[in-house]
């Protein structure tokens, strides 16, 4: 911690000159907002870069000594409403350089999951603030007619709506910063609408360190943003982030590079700094501009050793009565539990039933088909034809009804064994069926259903498969 102070001293004497001050974009200059109030960039930061539920102050000093007006000052308290939801609450004062506003700001977040990963984010920034006339110090000579200024002084209202698509841990992210206004008093009728839109790029890429340093990730982010009556931002920033320490760095096409860091204590404060130097060359000759935020989570760190605590501390009856409530909840648990189990079996019960009920109908179905197809077997009529040999029977046990194509019969084991080897041999499948009323097997190639398809078989020599005679044999059912 004290080298730490001694670094925002070192920063402190760096800035203490002074020098003329450039005419200044009108965005709010919150390009270097990585952590804490980034909603200030684009308010779908709320629901996770500003770290709910959240008490943050980020000011910044633009070219200029500490002793002077800050340029910018940001308070804000953010806070998670649900898992799906943030709202913010805060304090704004902004410099250009010509004007000075001052003023409320209100935000709020929504998430919504469209898939597994995938998550849209949509927010609205609104800004109430009093607009009036800087420091003379900051108007530069001889350009602008302060009568004129004072014309353009007055209350406002702007809204700045924010969306962001989160694909994992990439999200794309585009903000309108004064999307809609209106002016409540003062002269000035002319609001310019949609004439700074920040558009961003950024991926969280975990990194683990040890155990003490939590959740660390290395966050870049990519960013353009268009500036109203001035070039168009470009830039790059890097932040490296544990739950002890954070350090960034970063490049503004206009503003410069920048680096800075900080500490986290007790993992409920954080304080640190930042300091950013011009590049261009008409800012050469300007003192680097310098930022300092805080921020104190709300969040319980400790949660057990709390717990512990209260135990101690409260009185016997409060602890038996605490004990009454946490037996009524585990109880309860207990019997939703039951429930659920119950209703779970049920539920399985039914699935079994209906599947029993499909597979009862399927077999009836079966059942069915089987006996009309043996009664179709049963009222085929054959008529023989001359020299076609043809044998048939009411019944045979074992066998199917149908019509037989018979290749051979054997009286002798040897012989019908020998002579199903051979039909294998030559590539064929054949079956057997062994009758007791005359004790011969009989070796067939194939069943049919109809005798013009047994027929069919036997003329074309078992479609060209068996070359020798074949006969038919019909049973014709049960």
């Amino acid at each position: 911690m004290p080298k730490f102070l001694v670094f925002l001293f070192a920063l402190v004497i760096y800035a203490t000159s002074w020098g003329q001050e450039p005419v200044l974009p009108s965005d709010f200059r919150q390009h270097s907002l990585t952590q804490f109030n980034a909603s200030l960039f684009n308010p779908t930061y709320a629901m996770d870069w500003n770290n709910p539920n959240s008490l943050s102050v980020w000011t910044r000093w633009q070219w200029q000594s500490i002793d002077g007006d800050p340029t910018s000052i940001f308070v804000n308290y953010t806070h998670r409403l649900n898992e799906s939801s943030v709202a913010s609450a805060g304090f704004l004062q902004h410099n250009t350089g010509i004007f000075l506003y001052s003023g409320a700001n209100l935000t709020f977040a929504q998430t919504f999951e469209l898939d597994d990963d995938i998550r849209l984010m949509a927010g609205l920034n609104t800004f109430a603030f009093q607009q009036t006339v800087a420091d003379e110090q900051y108007v530069p000579e001889d350009e602008l007619d302060p009568i004129a200024l004072e014309d353009l002084e007055g209350f406002k209202v702007q809204f700045t709506p924010g969306l962001r698509l989160l694909v994992n841990r990439f999200s794309v992210g585009l903000a309108f910063e004064n999307a809609v206004g209106f002016n409540v008093s003062g002269n000035d009728d002319s609001m310019e609408s949609f004439q700074s839109v920040a558009g961003t790029l950024s991926n969280d890429f975990p990194v683990y360190l040890s155990e003490g340093l939590g959740n660390s990730y290395v966050r870049p982010v990519l960013y353009a943003k268009s500036v109203p009556n001035g070039d168009t931002q470009f830039g790059l920033n890097g932040l490296f982030s544990t739950s002890k320490f954070w350090v960034q760095g970063g490049y503004n096409s206009f503003y410069g590079v920048s680096g800075g860091l900080g500490l986290t204590v007790s993992n409920a404060f954080s304080i640190g700094g930042l300091m950013e130097f011009g590049t261009d060359s008409s800012l050469s000759e300007e003192d680097s501009t310098f930022e300092i935020i805080a921020s104190y989570h709300f969040g319980k760190t400790k949660p057990k050793e709390k717990e512990l605590l209260s135990e101690e501390v409260l009185p016997e009856a409060e602890v038996d009565e605490g004990l009454d409530r946490r037996e009524e909840e585990i109880e309860q648990q207990r019997r939703e539990q039951e429930q659920r189990e119950l209703e779970r079996r049920r539920q399985l019960q039914r699935k079994r039933d209906s599947i029993a009920e499909v597979q009862r109908i399927k077999e009836q179905l079966e059942l069915q088909r089987k006996k009309d197809s043996i009664a179709r077997l049963q009222n085929q009529k054959v008529e023989v034809r001359p020299n076609e040999r043809y044998e048939e029977v009411e019944s045979e046990d074992g066998l199917e009804p149908g019509f037989y194509l018979i290749a051979n019969v054997y009286g002798t084991k040897k012989y019908f064994e020998n002579f199903m080897k051979t039909l294998r041999e030559k590539g064929l499948e054949p079956k057997s069926f062994y009758r007791s009323f005359n004790k011969y097997n009989y070796v067939y190639l194939e069943r049919y259903n109809t005798m013009d398809e047994a027929r069919k078989a036997r003329d074309s020599k078992f479609f060209g498969k068996y070359a020798d005679k074949t006969w038919i044999f019909r049973v014709k059912g049960n």
